[in-house]
């Protein structure tokens, strides 16, 4: 999804570590580089937030509504990073 916004092309590593060691920055103004690198914590705090709704709450999100809560928990975190 942040990906598609920015009109990259990426195949996801299979482990965590590569996935952060492979997350480039290329192509990016130095203003966009904090936001990029907080991109892939929003995207596991959001999946670890549905599965803990799943498992303890029940409650099931679609793939609209996760996406839309990781594009707002990102704007959120920006945010929040500007006003420091």
């Amino acid at each position: 999804m942040f990906l598609a916004l920015r009109n990259i092309t990426w195949i996801m590593p299979g482990k965590n570590s590569e996935t952060l060691s492979s997350w480039r920055e290329a192509g990016l103004e130095v203003r966009d580089r904090g936001r990029w690198r907080m991109v892939p914590a929003c995207i596991w705090w959001t999946i670890g937030k549905e599965r803990s709704s799943r498992c303890f709450e029940n409650r099931i999100n679609s793939v609209q509504q996760m996406k839309m809560n990781c594009i707002l928990l990102f704007c959120f975190w920006c945010r929040q990073s500007h006003s420091v």
